[in-house]
Order: C-alpha cells, then structure tokens, then sequence
C-alpha cells in the first residue's frame, strides 16, 4: 500500500501536469477612449443612415426592429471595450497614436455619438408621431437610445469633466431626449450645462 507521502507526491504531479495543460486566456491589448469612439461613430453611421430614411410607408417593426437591435449591439459592443479600461490612468483612457487627447478633444469625438444616435432616434419619432406605428414603435426606440444610458455611466468616471465638456456640444439635442423617454440622461446633462 503506498504511503501517504507518495500519494501526495502523485497528487501534486497530477495537479501539476493539470493545471501547465490549462489554456490560457491572451491578454487582449485596451483599446484607448479615442480609438473606442471613433470606431463607434464609424459603425453607427452606416446604420443611423439606413434609421434616417424611414418614412411613414416604411416605418414599421420589420423595418424599425433589426436597425435598433444593431445600434444597441454595436453600442454594447463599446461598453464592452470601454469597460475594460476602468481603473487605468487617464492618460492610459486619452491616449492616442499622437500622444494623449485633453477632455476637450475626447468631448469632441463622443458629441457626435450621441448626437447621431439621438438625432437619427428622434427623426423616426417624428416620422411615426401620431399614427398606430407609434404605439409598436416608440418603445423600439426608446430602448435603443437607452442603451447610451450605460456607455455615459461608464466613461463619466473614466475622464473627469467629460460630461462637462459634452454637455454644451450636445444642448441642441436635449430636447428631444425626453421624447426618447430619456428624462435621467435629460437631466444629467442639464446638470453639467
């Protein structure tokens, strides 16, 4: 009968030989805020285009539905990205290719997210103001401009004064955020304006 400090030798061997087999998973390079907002603005575009051209022939749920889904996917997919920089320095957050971006530039680079976003959004409100589409699709769109709600939260506390900043670029939308059924974001803002 083998001893209890062989079994013990075994058992280390064994646990050894399974965890050295045991993938890895590769540490994936962060993707710095600017690079995270360019790309979201550059895959948003192609489908806030396509939100941008319902009219009231075609403003319906087959039409409406799978262009919100990919707006709140393509921006989910950034809250992913943005949320892996959480706790890195903010210079780490700004940094570009160029060196590091002030809060000013990276408000530059997120205006334009949120006002495609919402714009585009309250352009489809519009469209289906008042007709029984409303009903099937308000709140279609009300989730979709709703899935910026996280993205904001996130990188608030990434960049100070960012929200600050955004905040003046983004006044000539406010008012239909609330349309959107967007009072909380309606609200932040104004308190940075």
């Amino acid at each position: 009968m083998p001893s209890f400090a062989q079994l013990s030798l075994l058992a280390t061997v064994a646990f050894a030989a399974l965890s050295a087999a045991a993938p890895v998973a590769p540490k994936r390079d962060l993707l710095a805020l600017p690079a995270i907002l360019t790309q979201l603005v550059a895959d948003l575009t192609p489908v806030t285009d396509l939100l941008s051209s319902v009219v009231l022939s075609n403003a319906t749920a087959e039409v409406v539905t799978p262009l919100a889904a990919q707006i709140e996917s393509i921006i989910g997919a950034a809250l992913t990205e943005v949320n892996a920089l959480a706790g890195s320095p903010e210079d780490t957050v700004l940094a570009t290719v160029d060196g590091v971006l002030s809060v000013t530039d990276a408000a530059a680079l997120l205006a334009p997210v949120l006002t495609i976003v919402y714009s585009t959004l309250g352009s489809v409100l519009a469209v289906i103001d008042s007709t029984p589409a409303a009903a099937i699709l308000q709140p279609i769109i009300n989730d979709a401009s709703a899935a910026l709600g996280p993205l904001l939260t996130a990188i608030s506390p990434l960049v100070n004064g960012l929200l600050a900043a955004v905040a003046p670029l983004v006044g000539p939308i406010v008012a239909s955020l609330d349309n959107l059924g967007l009072g909380p974001v309606v609200g932040l803002l104004n308190s940075v304006l």
